[in-house]
């Protein structure tokens, strides 16, 4: 196994080598969610996992006899799913925090006529973005809220595509042949 393909775009990596890449820069990934990257700044690690995910896919089609173009459009769709996993998980914590604050306001958030007229008051909306901004720990919990579906949905659709990239024969080769 070539280690140099799991790092640099111009190299080739087996079924072998792309699926340990795979698997190294998840967890690598995990570990950078629960720990942080205290020394380097966010998004310079982000970055570097998607350089090295576009390597992996890039030599593994290399390896199997095609062309690379092909190898950007997974880091696209789970860049794009990243995000919308992070959408949907701070948009879950700011429903439960709109709630919190809507009884602390004295609004019954059981009865929904009441909850819906309260939301659609025109000073709801901006005593409740005073509030958030007021806790600046809570809205860090909440932003924080988003990482592990943003990661669940960027390594659920490179998985996709990876079992997809690992079955890729040889040019010319039986799809039967071992």
């Amino acid at each position: 196994m070539n280690p140099l393909a799991l790092l640099l775009p111009n190299h080739r990596a087996s079924v072998s080598a792309f699926v340990l890449g795979i698997v190294i820069l998840m967890a690598v990934d995990a570990l950078r969610l629960n720990f942080g990257s205290a020394p380097v700044p966010g998004i310079v690690p982000l970055f570097a996992i998607w350089f090295v995910c576009y390597s992996l896919f890039a030599n593994r089609r290399r390896h199997a006899g095609r062309a690379t173009g092909l190898a950007i459009l997974p880091l696209v769709l789970a860049i794009l799913a990243k995000g919308v996993g992070a959408l949907v998980g701070f948009g879950m914590q700011v429903f439960d925090a709109m709630i919190e604050f809507a009884e602390e306001q004295g609004l019954d958030t059981s009865d929904q006529v009441a909850f819906s007229e309260a939301l659609s008051d025109p000073g709801f909306q901006p005593a409740f973005q005073a509030w958030l901004e007021s806790d600046q720990e809570r809205l860090m919990a909440m932003v924080q809220a988003g990482a592990w579906p943003s990661f669940i949905g960027f390594w659920a659709v490179l998985g996709v595509f990876a079992i997809w990239f690992a079955t890729l024969q040889r040019n010319g080769s039986s799809a039967a042949q071992p």
